[in-house]
C-alpha cells in the first residue's frame, strides 16, 4: 500500500512538472493547424502547383501529399510540424525521466523511500507515453475544428493512422534519449544523441530514394518506420508499427537495466 502510494506521489510530481511543456505543445500545434489549414483553404491550389515546380529532393522533404488542399495542409503537419513539437518534447521529457532527479539534486530525498529506482522510471516514462498521446489527440481535434471553422474538406484523408503511426516514431526517440541519459547520467547526452539520429535519419529517408541506387538505404532509418508507412493515404502498416514500439521497449529496458547498476549522483 505504501509502495503504490508513493508510486503515485511520483506520477503525480511528472504530471505537475511536466504539465506546463504538455500545454505549451498542444497549443503550438492547434495554432500550426490553423494557419496551415486557414492557408490552405484560401490558397491550397497554388501551394499545390508550387510544390510540383519543386525540384524532386525539395519536395520529398514536404512529405507524402495528394494534390489537393487538404493534402498540403495534413502533409506540412503530419510530416513536418508534429514530428518537430512532439519529438522535442519526448525527447526532451524522455531524458528529464532518467536523470532529472539526479541533476536538480532531489534524488536523495526518492532514494530514502522503499521504491526502486525502475519503479520510479516507469511512472515517469507513464507520465511522458500519456502526454504523447494527449498531444496527439488534441493536434487531431485541432486539425478537425480548423478544417470545419474554415471550410476545407478533409474528407478521404486517414487522420487516425498517421497519429498512431507518429506516436510510434516519437516513443521511440523518446526512449533512445532515455536510454542513454539513463546509462550516462547526462541528460544533454541523451537529448543530443536523440535529436541527431532524428535529424540524420529524417534527411537520408527523405533524400536518399531521389537516387534509385540509394533508395533501398533509406529503408533502414528509424524515420523510415514512420514515413514509409504513408498512413494518411494507406492506413496504420502493423508491421512497421511494431517494430518502432519494440525498438522503443527494448531502449527502454536496456536504459532501466543500466540505472538500477550505475552509481548516481545527488
Amino acid at each position: 500500500m505504501l509502495r503504490n502510494r508513493l508510486l503515485g506521489n511520483v506520477f503525480s510530481k511528472a504530471v505537475r512538472d511536466w504539465l506546463t511543456w504538455t500545454v505549451i505543445a498542444v497549443v503550438a500545434l492547434w495554432l500550426l493547424a490553423a494557419m496551415y489549414v486557414a492557408v490552405m483553404s484560401t490558397s491550397g491550389d497554388a501551394y499545390v502547383t508550387m510544390l510540383e515546380d519543386f525540384p524532386e529532393a525539395l519536395a520529398s522533404i514536404y512529405g507524402t501529399q495528394d494534390g489537393t488542399a487538404a493534402g498540403m495542409a495534413l502533409a506540412g503537419m503530419y510530416s513536418i510540424m508534429a514530428p518537430i513539437v512532439l519529438l522535442a518534447y519526448a525527447i526532451g521529457l524522455g531524458s528529464s525521466a532518467a536523470v532529472g532527479e539526479e541533476e536538480s539534486k532531489s534524488l536523495p530525498v526518492l532514494l530514502t523511500s522503499p521504491l526502486r529506482r525502475r519503479s520510479i522510471l516507469v511512472a515517469k516514462t507513464a507520465v511522458v507515453v500519456i502526454g504523447v498521446i494527449f498531444i496527439i489527440a488534441g493536434m487531431w481535434l485541432g486539425i478537425e475544428v480548423s478544417a470545419a471553422l474554415f471550410g476545407l474538406d478533409m474528407s478521404g484523408h486517414d487522420q487516425l493512422a498517421p497519429a498512431i503511426q507518429l506516436a510510434g516514431l516519437v516513443l521511440l526517440f523518446g526512449a533512445l534519449s532515455l536510454g542513454v541519459s539513463a546509462a550516462t547520467g547526462v541528460s544533454a547526452l541523451g537529448i543530443g544523441v536523440a535529436a541527431g539520429v532524428a535529424l540524420l535519419s529524417y534527411f537520408v529517408t527523405t533524400l536518399l530514394p531521389v537516387v534509385e541506387e540509394l533508395a533501398d538505404v533509406a529503408k533502414v532509418t528509424p524515420w523510415y518506420l514512420y514515413s514509409g508507412a504513408e498512413a494518411l493515404y494507406e492506413g496504420i502498416d502493423p508491421v512497421l508499427l511494431a517494430l518502432a514500439l519494440g525498438i522503443a521497449a527494448v531502449l527502454f529496458v536496456a536504459g532501466a537495466y543500466r540505472l538500477d547498476r550505475r552509481d548516481l549522483k545527488g
